[in-house]
């Protein structure tokens, strides 16, 4: 888990970034992190979605607040996923951080 600062840098340092925002379809059109990729956690297609990444690169993982993306990093890395960076805080703590990185 690391905070917003540091999950924005090294979104900018990671080639074609695989961003997923683990939160419902609603609340992700609400606003997301720019380049996310809605995979409801709560959802009942969280795993095969996730099976569709690719789990040899780093994967970016965030919802509301953080209980959401805590439980699919651990699922996450059931199905493989090795290099998992999870927002601290989630979306909250990232619209907190005024990063002036895009959000949709």
């Amino acid at each position: 888990m690391i905070e917003a600062k540091a999950f924005a840098e090294t979104i900018n340092t990671t080639q074609n970034p695989q961003i997923i925002d683990v939160r419902t379809p609603e609340e992700f059109m609400e606003g997301h992190i720019d380049d996310a990729t809605n995979v409801n956690w709560l959802g009942d297609h969280f795993v095969s979605d996730a099976e569709k990444l690719d789990k040899t690169k780093p994967i970016f993982v965030y919802c509301k607040s953080g209980a959401r993306s805590k439980k699919a990093t651990e699922k996450l890395e059931e199905l493989g996923f090795k290099n998992i960076y999870e927002l601290e805080g989630g979306f909250i703590s990232w619209s907190a951080a005024e990063l002036n990185k895009p959000t949709e």
